[in-house]
């Protein structure tokens, strides 16, 4: 059996530590808050790497994301207003955007800030288009503006349903849409 040099030995050792250390992408998605607390010292010098910003604007989106789900709007504008500053034309922090303002106005509840709600989740649809939650809020919204709407209301909530949407909202949409189905075949049937 061969037994390796010191030199060798040092060398193989270095390899696995440096291998097990993440890099600044994947601290992007496990730790965030690290990759912005220390961003200043990352964006120092002239030859910054291509990595370093998609990690900075990764992290900013990953807690912007995480503010918008817990509802805490003002923090997960700011996370996404820090992207814009880095990547203007950033798809993920304009959908974020789009859906907090939407959100804003759909709270509101008026007639003129429920289409203003619907301008909003029509544009986070555009720049994520496999995201379906817009629609789920566009179906809530419609439902918000004109209960009898049936055909805007069932329509958004089945767009809705077609892709990407989270366990419990899917759940809420199949209920809202059942409730919907339900509505209209008694107003229909009604007026026949």
């Amino acid at each position: 059996m061969m037994v390796p040099n010191k030199k060798h030995l040092l060398m193989v050792l270095t390899l696995i530590i440096v291998g097990c250390v993440p890099t600044v992408t994947e601290l992007a998605e496990s730790e965030p808050e690290t990759i912005i607390a220390n961003k200043e010292e990352l964006l120092k010098g002239e030859n910054i790497s291509d990595e370093i910003i998609q990690a900075i604007v990764s992290a900013h989106n990953n807690l912007g994301t995480k503010a918008l789900a817990d509802g805490d709007y003002s923090s997960a504008e700011l996370q996404f207003n820090n992207v814009l500053k880095i990547q203007t034309k950033n798809k993920s922090a304009k959908y974020g955007l789009a859906m907090i303002s939407g959100h804003r106005f759909f709270k509101k509840g008026s007639n003129s800030a429920l289409w203003k709600a619907l301008e909003q989740y029509g544009k986070a649809a555009y720049y994520n288009p496999e995201k379906n939650e817009p629609y789920y809020w566009m179906g809530r919204t419609y439902e918000k503006k004109d209960s009898k709407d049936f055909e805007l209301i069932i329509e958004s909530y089945q767009k809705s349903l077609e892709g990407i949407l989270d366990e419990n909202l899917t759940k809420d949409t199949e209920q809202r849409l059942s409730i919907m189905l339900k509505k209209q075949k008694i107003y229909e049937d009604f007026w026949k």
